[in-house]
């Protein structure tokens, strides 16, 4: 047998012409390589469906043979390959199964699959098999369940419809279901000209038609749909909910059925496992009489029928009326719909020649070799005339977020073999010729086999495009889980754009936590980058709504791909209010687990944070690019080896010179600090206002900005000592807040040094009270201040170089006031006595330094036990014994493991120095009383924390204190905490351990799991509440 291509019509091998349409029929195809064509199931315009069996087998096959119609080409061809082999990781009991996709010796690309051999619904439903409720229910239950399993592995089919589930026989004449699970169609349900029954799902389903985001729920509505369509053998359905009414159906079947089609998809049931639990309790007893009924229901009594024609024709006038009625409703309430859709396409149409698509290719050397090569695609937008665009910090500096990358970097620094990265970029806005879909060159490495370069803005070529600046990604893990998008914009230059691009408007004023739910917007880019482009960009349009707002991230239902990453969201006022950022992604719970980008569910950064970025640049604050400087360390060591030998002149040189090669901020600073020793004030001050601008959280910047104030008198109005002596515990720059406090003469001079926890902090204090000395002309007592400075200081310190800068400073001014020759040799030779104290000092440093790093290396080691722990950080402290920073260490580690008594000597030890209150003096004063209720001394416990208390000033940790002394509630406490991480931790770290002192072990490990909610994973307390967690439970089985 063989089909008419024109009209479908079944005919015999022997007919040439269709009876029905006229048209010539060719004879049919019998082979298509090692493949035999047994019959033709279906022959369509863009595929033709065949029964074949491969030479040498007896088994029959499934082969779809695509047209010349149809489009599909090697590129196509590909991706259907990549969607074979996701569906081969379905469970082939549930799915029909798809072997490969080959191309034919002439040349026509075609799929093989398994044959089913499936019943025909319609024939199934004539026999009136499924009339039995039993029968109906059974099935109905096991395509839910497969379903469930589909969900569950991260896949779902909101597009499904009744061809896709193949129903055959099984044993014991059961009633079995596959089904054909169709990916490309999840990815584009247009794909491949839907047919009849498609179409009407796509018109019908409310998620679609809505615009809403699709997921598991959006399947269970289409299913629904297809249990409607089979209980009643009815494909051309409107009005389901007055079908299912009706139905003779048990009630808790038509209860379901109902809200499988609720319009809103919060409404429906929250898994398949539900549905499919609810068709397999339907007591026999009630379907009996549920079918029963139905029975009834069929047979109408005369009477009723004639009576029936006087009720129609009210019911025709009250369908008329209504319909009326119903009509204008529609009309007002569709016709702002219709506006804002209006709207937003002029939007649409007015901007996206102003969108442009972006291409960055990185790799990283040495002068012999590319150790590491890699490209990225996606989108950015005309913000300015000047030439500015906005777009993602991940779009334009890939290699910032790029793990195999920082691999490769790792390596050859552990080789001590110096890498450098190179990078090009290119852009080219909409219509530009961008792509040469050169057949056999779609996979090359040479982007002139696959781009037009030379028509793009790039950073080698004569239209010039430069990064200018990027934002500050996360590092924190709290940061990343918290503002996942946190400053992700990048702002790139061209040097000029041509004078009809018109620039995006971008909303200055917006507030993101008062965006109203269900803003309409759009959103402009370039979706799955090269592959969805011919050779010009075309920017892709796709609508959607504001969900959710939060302070640093908005969710929108619009449909986001990679490429759309660095493109704009308009809302209906035509203003830009964020960048498109990434995609939500599900996580499926299996052995491997799975990861399901959401494409439906966007996040999008708030344009607020980059436009006031973009202002900045523009008022002419120099921002960091986002180019790694992987030799940067070697440079820092040249400059800092000339600073070393007080050749500051030479030292101040280099670094100008390798600031003008690189913009990394570690170099800003090393060049800042050579300006600060050479007394070149204003020079210093012009790059760490460079460097604070690079990054606003810089505390060695702002700290020396209020230093430059100081020294210049300026000190009261300094905006930067004001932010310094506001910082408290939290901040990790707190001690420059203490440092700020002392030079303006709020901490007494002469107890000061005690204030300091480290060698390097008296080491900076000393150098403080050292320049104020000098400040006072004090000249021999500032000498001693800036030498005990020096023999406290690391090398590898700023502070170092500061400190031996001011020591030669004051040494040349008491040398110029020594008016005998005996006199200066003599104060020379005590300047040289010094040099070599200090440099021994340094010596014996370093040696130190070689012992303790291989074993803070191996602390670092993610798979050590906390014994190990213990006794590295033993060895630790044999070494250097004023580092009370190990002694914290030792006091939590040795809690975590219940060493309790150890813990208390260690607190105490650390408690016994004096210093500042700072967050170390806090933590250890309050793990004092703490341990000791552990230990059951509680009168002791209670006599530390009211000591404790009455010392401190910190409020926070009086109220916590206050709390373990039952004079505060545990509600108002944590109700204090809210969302401040910092709080959080310590909060809940102090009650999980006053509950372990309680015996209370459930709610010690209560308490220890909100303490994780912190995320703050690299403080002690994170790791102590993480690890108690563990030890509890280990007690408990």
């Amino acid at each position: 047998m063989k089909l008419c291509q024109n009209c479908g019509q079944l005919l015999a091998e022997e007919v040439t012409s269709c009876p029905t349409c006229g048209s010539e029929v060719r004879e049919g195809r019998k082979h298509i390589d090692d493949y035999r064509i047994v019959d033709v199931l279906h022959e369509g315009y863009s595929s033709i469906l065949c029964r074949a069996i491969k030479d040498g087998s007896d088994e029959f096959v499934v082969i779809r043979i695509f047209t010349q119609q149809s489009g599909v080409n090697e590129r196509i061809a590909e991706r259907l390959k990549q969607e074979l082999e996701e569906l081969k990781k379905l469970p082939e009991d549930y799915f029909v199964r798809h072997f490969e996709i080959r191309q034919s010796s002439d040349g026509l690309w075609y799929r093989v699959s398994e044959w089913v051999d499936a019943e025909n619904w319609g024939s199934l439903l004539a026999s009136g098999r499924l009339d039995d409720y039993r029968v109906a229910f059974k099935l109905f239950a096991r395509i839910a369940s497969i379903l469930e399993g589909l969900h569950r592995i991260g896949h779902f089919i909101p597009h499904l419809i009744l061809d896709d589930i193949i129903v055959f026989i099984g044993e014991e004449d059961e009633l079995e279901v596959k089904i054909d699970y169709k990916l490309s169609r999840f990815l584009d349900p247009e794909l491949d000209r839907p047919g009849p029954m498609l179409r009407k799902l796509l018109n019908r389903h409310p998620d679609i038609t809505n615009q809403c985001p699709l997921d598991f729920r959006s399947d269970i509505w289409s299913l629904g749909k297809i249990f409607i369509e089979l209980l009643t053998a009815d494909y051309e359905i409107v009005d389901f909910k007055a079908k299912i009414e009706s139905l003779a159906l048990p009630h808790e079947v038509k209860v379901l059925l109902k809200i499988m089609l609720a319009d809103d998809p919060g409404l429906r049931p929250q898994s398949m496992a539900e549905v499919a639990n609810t068709f397999s309790k339907v007591q026999e007893r009630e379907i009996e009489v549920a079918m029963d009924r139905r029975r009834s229901s069929l047979q109408v009594p005369a009477r009723e029928i004639k009576g029936l024609k006087r009720w129609v024709r009210l019911l025709l006038i009250a369908v008329l009326i209504l319909g009326a009625m119903g009509y204008f409703t529609w009309h007002y309430l569709a016709s702002e719909k219709i506006d804002n859709q209006a709207i937003l396409s002029d939007y649409a149409n007015r901007y996206a020649g102003s969108v442009a698509f972006v291409m960055v290719e990185y790799w990283v050397r040495d002068d012999l070799n590319i150790y590491y090569r890699n490209r990225t695609e996606g989108t950015a937008f005309l913000v300015d005339r000047e030439g500015y665009l906005l777009t993602n910090r991940h779009v334009a500096c890939p290699w910032l977020e790029d793990n195999k990358l920082n691999m490769v970097i790792n390596r050859f620094k552990e080789l001590q073999r110096p890498l450098r990265l190179e990078y090009r970029a290119f852009l080219w806005f909409e219509g530009r010729r961008a792509f040469k879909r050169l057949p056999d060159f779609s996979k090359s490495g040479d982007l002139e086999d696959i781009y037009f370069l030379d028509a793009a803005y790039s950073t080698e070529g004569p239209r010039r495009l430069t990064i200018a600046g990027v934002g500050k990604a996360p590092i924190k893990t709290w940061q990343q889980i918290k503002s996942p998008l946190r400053e992700d914009f990048a702002v790139i230059k061209l040097d000029h754009v041509p004078p009809e691009m018109r620039p995006l408007p971008l909303d200055l004023k917006m507030d993101p936590l008062k965006i109203p739910k269900l803003l309409p917007v759009i959103a402009l880019g370039i979706p799955l980058g090269s592959r969805t482009q011919e050779a010009t960009v075309n920017v892709r349009v796709t609508t959607g709504h504001d969900r959710r707002a939060f302070e640093n991230f908005l969710q929108v239902d619009t449909s986001l791909y990679r490429g759309n990453s660095g493109g704009p969201v308009i809302d209906i006022h035509g203003n830009v209010i964020g960048i498109a950022s990434s995609v939500a992604v599900d996580w499926a719970a299996s052995p491997v687990p799975v990861v399901t980008p959401l494409s439906d569910l966007g996040m999008v950064l708030p344009i607020t944070g980059a436009a006031a970025f973009l202002q900045e640049i523009k008022a002419g604050r120099v921002k960091w690019n986002g180019v790694l400087d992987l030799n940067v360390d070697i440079k820092i060591e040249s400059i800092t080896r000339l600073a070393g030998r007080m050749q500051w002149e030479a030292a101040q040189t280099l670094a100008d010179q390798e600031l003008k090669k690189s913009l990394d901020p570690t170099l800003v600073i090393a060049a800042a600090m050579m300006h600060f020793c050479t007394g070149d004030y204003p020079g210093a001050e012009h790059l760490f206002h460079q460097a604070l601008s690079m990054d606003a959280e810089n505390g060695n910047a702002r700290m020396m900005l209020f230093l430059i104030d100081w020294l210049h008198a300026r000190s009261v109005q300094s905006p930067y000592g004001q932010d310094l002596m506001m910082l408290d515990w939290q901040s990790p720059y707190e001690f420059f807040g203490y440092l700020a406090r002392l030079l303006e003469g709020r901490v007494d001079e002469t107890t000061a040094i005690r204030g300091g926890y480290t060698d390097q902090e008296k080491s900076w204090l000393y150098y403080a009270t050292g320049l104020k000395a000098a400040k006072r002309n004090e000249l021999p007592a500032a000498e001693r201040q800036m030498e005990e400075a020096l023999l406290l200081a690391d090398s590898h310190g700023w502070n170092f170089y500061l400190a031996l800068s001011g020591l030669e400073n004051i040494q040349q001014q008491r040398l110029a006031q020594i008016s005998s020759i005996t006199a200066q040799n003599a104060y020379k030779e005590k300047i040289k006595a010094f040099d070599r104290k200090m440099r021994q000092k340094q010596l014996a440093r370093q040696d130190n330094m070689k012992q303790i790093v291989p074993l803070l290396a191996k602390l670092k080691e993610t798979d050590l036990s906390v014994d190990e722990k213990l006794s590295l950080l033993v060895k630790v402290r044999e070494i250097d014994k004023t580092d009370r920073k190990t002694l914290i260490a030792l006091a939590y580690l040795n809690a975590t493991n219940a060493k309790w008594r150890q813990a208390l000597d260690n607190a105490r030890s650390y408690l016994a120095q004096p210093g500042r209150e700072n967050r170390d003096r806090l933590r250890m004063g309050l793990l004092e009383a703490e341990i000791l209720h552990i230990l059951g001394r509680a009168e002791d416990a209670k006599s530390s924390l009211e000591t404790y208390k009455r010392q401190i000033e910190t409020p926070w940790y009086r109220n916590i204190s206050e709390c373990l002394l039952e004079e505060r509630s545990v509600q108002s406490l944590t109700d204090q905490a809210a969302e401040n991480p910092q709080y959080i931790l310590t909060a809940y770290t102090a009650l999980g351990l006053w509950a372990e002192g309680k015996s209370e072990k459930l709610k010690a490990v209560s308490h220890y799991r909100e303490a994780l909610g912190s995320y703050l994973d690299d403080l002690v307390e994170y790791e102590l509440a993480r690890q108690r967690i563990k030890k509890l439970r280990e007690d408990r089985d």
